[in-house]
């Protein structure tokens, strides 16, 4: 039984196959994201994302103090996502793979099979196994806001109104945007008042409120005995940018194949075999964000001709081939111990 009916676990549900869901909720519910997902990452799954799309991104803007960072690419590197319609989409096509949901359904420690915990960032599952997780809290809105370039996104570090994680403004067009911060600690509604406030940014009418929370990649277990995690409830996601369908949604691959030989302990080993490292150096960087002074980074980057690096070898997802190049040049080495 797969537990949980978000994305992930009904797009893992379409690639098994008359499986039977569990959803606690008595609907499908609209869960807080920012819905920013990498093109590559989108055209490695079988995602129904196409009709969901909202806006192409074709780079960022990354902000800390006096200095900034700027990276764009002739092409899309990013989709804004309807992420409801997405999710809706996604359901349906579990429901033509023969696969049912039992609404207001809760696991309640069910031994039957296997156990998937698809049931997000405070999994029940994951509680059964014993897990704890660490959390970023959010908060964001849709609102009336013209960017000064509606096809890059804009990225703000700031140990002071957002520790821990960063701030955020996602174009959708010329006219809207979401708008959002992270925190590690704190009120994230108090965090992003201060964001706006110390940024300067001009909001016009609001249309969406949301919060929520981030369960980071901690490296812990995914797989005991018969029950297995996926997505956000096995904290498959970015500690860079919090980002964790397309983990989630890879991952449903490798634990598939594992459910149809029979043998879960082949989920844990193939995703830290394909994604352990990238999942790591996710890590290592945010831990390098947490340490270091935020200005100073993008200043070494600009001087050391970081941004020709990212527009040729960056990838939203996986960083490694970038991480690479940049230790090849001299003036970033004192970096390097980061990602050792």
């Amino acid at each position: 039984m797969i537990v949980g009916a978000g994305i992930v676990g009904t797009y893992l549900g379409a690639l098994m196959g008359d499986a039977r869901i569990f959803e606690s909720s008595p609907k499908l519910i609209e869960k807080p994201c920012s819905g920013l997902l990498s093109a590559s990452g989108l055209n490695a799954l079988r995602l129904p994302y196409k009709g969901s799309i909202v806006h192409e991104i074709k780079g960022a803007k990354i902000s800390s103090g006096t200095h900034s960072l700027t990276v764009k690419k002739k092409t899309a590197q990013a989709y804004v996502l309807d992420r409801f319609g997405l999710q809706k989409d996604t359901l349906q096509m579990a429901l033509d793979n023969n696969c049912s949901v039992e609404w207001e359904r809760k696991w309640k420690g069910d031994k039957e099979g296997f156990v998937i915990g698809a049931d997000g960032a405070l999994s029940a599952v994951a509680a059964g196994m014993g897990i704890k997780r660490n959390y970023i809290y959010t908060y964001q809105i849709r609102a009336d806001y013209k960017a000064e370039d509606d096809e890059i996104v804009y990225l703000y570090f700031s140990k002071e109104y957002a520790p821990g994680f960063f701030a955020w403004i996602i174009p959708e067009g010329e006219r809207t945007a979401r708008i959002g911060v992270g925190v590690n600690r704190g009120n994230a509604g108090d965090a992003f008042k201060s964001f706006v406030a110390r940024e300067g940014i001009k909001i016009g009418a609001q249309h969406k409120v949301q919060a929520g929370i981030i369960p980071i990649y901690d490296g812990q277990r995914i797989v005991h005995g018969n029950k297995a995690l996926i997505g956000d409830a096995a904290a498959q996601v970015k500690a860079t940018t919090g980002g964790g369908i397309i983990f989630g949604c890879k991952a449903a691959h490798i634990l598939k194949e594992a459910v149809d030989r029979n043998d879960l302990a082949l989920y844990q080993s193939g995703f830290e075999r394909k994604y352990g490292r990238d999942m790591r150096l996710h890590k290592k960087i945010r831990g390098m964000l947490d340490r270091e002074d935020n200005d100073a980074i993008i200043r070494r980057l600009m001087d050391n001709g970081v941004p020709a690096l990212i527009e040729k070898y960056g990838d939203m997802d996986h960083p490694m081939a970038l991480a690479k190049h940049m230790m090849l040049r001299p003036g970033l080495w004192g970096m390097a111990r980061h990602f050792l």
